[in-house]
């Protein structure tokens, strides 16, 4: 019960925690407008410094990296310091980056610089899970967290379309003015935020048996994610691969994308409510089946349109999964343990970028292509049946309310 009163100690009013979900998408938009813009250009960005390939591997190995330990240090941060604050602070070291990064003129730049702007990026992305937890209600958790994740495929089209059009029509300094523009908003949306974003520490805890209780499922949980984002980030690579492999052009690869992004959005608008309603165990599960899907279509396609089912699939996934895995770690985690907890889990994500980036291009050469996309899409399958230990641990998580954030039965 003392849990439950410093939870509602830090929320804020209905209408203001309306406003904040605006602000919220706003923000998350923002950040991964350039982020997902950017992104796929940086290889031929770093290529015009003459980096060789192992030097572009290298690069975007830092920029994974780069936003694993942003995510860390958000959690870290917002313990100590208000989430306003860290959000500004970033914001203002990442909005310079990006300008400066169409100024560049050593390789070491560019890496220094674009690692900057990840960094911040998974700060804001970070603080930004936070606020959502602190605001949302257990009953909207689901929609919360699946309304923000649809800025994932809007910021995909959006932003590659952006990033694009700018480089075919002016240059890369003219680009980068621009995104550093679109990147400034996200620490302006963050000014308006009403509430903060730190749960309090509870004075006393039960015991190690309600540590135990919870460690239990979210150590499941995590590990689920891994694997799920193991096998998004195989498919991801693997699906311009071959596309490319079969002589689909450019710009066909391109499409896949943006059609792959415009059928994501009501699939992702649909789950995140009905998850509130129907339990986000359940959807969960359906999203890492969905991310396993990818894997094992993309062994043997080869018709555009299976390419696009594929492309929907890897980007409903990549939306999917992490927002619902967000919404169960609240209802799971301890207001003392949310922060850093929230952040640990936005981190695997990118971690799992860096194993599968890192890890493909040797299991490609070493054992082929349709080696690869089973042992992707067995990782998905594996987190669903991790997911689905968690129904077993139901009733030993509700049995210590004192450690619990949240006994909602929608979790």
């Amino acid at each position: 019960m003392n849990e439950r009163r410093l939870l509602k100690r830090n929320l804020v009013n209905p209408a203001a925690k309306g406003k904040n979900l605006a602000v919220l998408f706003i923000a998350n938009f923002s950040i991964l407008f350039v982020g997902m813009g950017l992104f796929p250009i940086l290889p031929l960005y770093a290529s015009q410094y003459e980096a060789s390939p192992s030097q572009v591997g290298i690069y975007l190995a830092i920029t994974y990296i780069a936003i694993t330990l942003g995510s860390l240090t958000a959690g870290w941060l917002n313990g100590h310091i208000s989430g306003k604050v860290t959000m500004l602070t970033a914001g203002a070291l990442g909005a310079p980056a990006v300008l400066l990064l169409g100024q560049a003129s050593t390789l070491w730049q560019v890496m220094a610089l674009t690692a900057v702007i990840w960094f911040t990026g998974g700060v804001g992305l970070s603080s930004i899970s936070m606020f959502a937890a602190a605001n949302a209600k257990a009953e909207e958790r689901g929609k919360w967290f699946g309304l923000i994740s649809l800025t994932n495929p809007l910021g995909a089209i959006l932003g590659s379309m952006a990033v694009g059009y700018l480089i075919e029509h002016h240059s890369f300094g003219v680009m980068h003015a621009w995104l550093a523009i679109e990147y400034a908003l996200w620490p302006v949306m963050a000014s308006l935020i009403k509430g903060e974003s730190t749960f309090e520490k509870p004075a006393s805890t039960s015991g190690s048996s309600g540590a135990i209780a919870v460690g239990k499922p979210i150590f499941l949980l995590m590990t689920a994610a891994l694997l799920a984002a193991f096998t998004v980030s195989i498919a991801r690579m693997g699906l311009s691969l071959e596309m490319k492999a079969q002589n689909f052009s450019a710009g066909e690869i391109s499409n896949a994308n943006v059609i792959g992004g415009l059928v994501t959005i009501p699939i992702i608008l649909s789950m995140g409510m009905l998850s509130d309603r129907l339990g986000r165990r359940l959807f969960l599960v359906v999203g890492m089946l969905v991310s396993a899907s990818s894997a094992v279509l993309l062994g043997a396609a080869n018709q555009l349109w299976q390419f696009w089912m594929i492309s929907a699939a890897v980007l409903a996934a990549r939306s999917i999964n992490p927002s619902l895995a967000s919404a169960l770690a609240v209802d799971i985690l301890t207001p003392g343990a949310l922060n850093q907890g929230l952040a640990r889990l936005n981190a695997i994500n990118w971690v799992a970028g860096i194993i599968g980036f890192a890890g493909a291009g040797y299991l490609m050469e070493s054992l082929g292509t349709a080696a690869l996309f089973r042992i992707a899409a067995g990782a998905s399958f594996s987190a669903a049946a991790l997911v689905g230990m968690l129904f077993l641990l139901r009733k030993q998580t509700h049995s210590a309310p004192s450690t619990v954030l949240s006994a909602a039965p929608c979790a």
